[in-house]
């Protein structure tokens, strides 16, 4: 497939799939940049910020690995010219990808265990000790995402599907999207299912355990009313997330289905949906964030010049 032959049709297809990504990966570069910042300034590290932290740089070093596909397709640098190199790249693809998923999961599980109540069992030690656990849970997150990545480019690997494509005078990774679709996604389906399993599982547990507590801070007359509403701001972000990650699957499904005809208007849309979870998800992360929300206030909103001229307003008036 030459490039030459769709980057004029498909040229606004692309500059939108190159926004997202940069969107996406500078919006977690400021994640990465807020959660550093407060580690020099606080000498610790929570354990949210920790899987925060984990979470932005693998979905920057996807961001870079679409990246490279991307300009191969466009500039034709001949990446996927030798077998080898585009098995090194879709197992680094599967690897990115399965972190990012397994992180999320590991953040959704950590918000699960921190506001839900355990009077016994494995989960009640996990919470007495989850900042020990943590460290152990991302260091799982990691081999975990190594092995399934392997074991999905295996099956990639074998299942012959990409036989063919050193033909082409330029293979690109489009290319080998369009003619070996299924296998992609069955092997993307078989590195993110579990994760997406538990972390559907621990968000929507999350969810009502959060409404039910609402509910009785809302039975409860107390003067305490902005304690509940915050309650319902996290329970309205993590609504958000569960609807982003159902999304995010359906389409992966529909892209299923679809991927194995020629290459279309559609395939472009389905991929351009795919790639908005990436700056999705970091746009509801800094949201449901306070110290997040603040440092985007203060960087990107001109915290220090509001408060500036907030001072002499109040010095005008006296």
């Amino acid at each position: 497939m030459n490039p030459g032959d769709y980057t004029g049709n498909y040229l606004p297809f692309f500059i939108i799939l190159v926004l997202e990504l940069c969107i996406g990966a500078l919006l977690y570069v400021f994640i990465v940049f807020v959660v550093c910042r407060d580690f020099i300034e606080t000498k610790k590290l929570n354990g949210s910020y920790r899987i925060l932290l984990c979470l932005a740089v693998s979905n920057v070093c996807l961001t870079m690995v679409m990246s490279v596909g991307l300009l191969d397709y466009f500039c034709s640098f001949g990446i996927f010219s030798k077998v080898n190199t585009t098995y090194i790249y879709f197992y680094l693809l599967f690897f990115t990808v399965s972190l990012c998923v397994w992180l999320s999961a590991s953040l959704a599980f950590f918000y699960f265990i921190k506001i839900s109540n355990f009077e016994s069992g494995f989960l009640s030690w996990v919470k007495k000790r989850i900042t020990s656990v943590i460290p152990w849970m991302l260091l799982g997150d990691l081999l975990v995402s190594l092995v399934s990545s392997l074991l999905s480019s295996l099956y990639f690997v074998f299942s012959g599907t990409l036989s063919g494509n050193t033909t082409d005078d330029s293979p690109s990774m489009i290319s080998i999207f369009s003619k070996s679709g299924p296998t992609f996604i069955n092997a993307s389906i078989i590195d993110t299912i579990i994760p997406f399993f538990l972390m559907f599982t621990t968000m929507l547990s999350t969810i009502l355990t959060l409404k039910k507590h609402r509910n009785r801070m809302k039975n409860v007359q107390t003067s305490d009313g902005e304690g509940w509403r915050s309650y319902e701001r996290v329970v309205c972000r993590m609504t958000e997330s569960l609807f982003v990650y159902g999304i995010f699957y359906t389409t992966m499904i529909i892209f299923y289905f679809t991927v194995i005809k020629q290459m279309k208007s559609r395939f472009w849309l389905l991929l351009l949906v795919l790639n908005a979870f990436t700056p999705v998800q970091s746009v509801l992360l800094i949201l449901a964030n306070p110290r997040l929300r603040a440092a985007w206030k203060e960087i990107f909103l001109c915290g220090h010049l509001q408060e500036m001229l907030t001072n002499c307003k109040e010095q005008n008036r006296q």
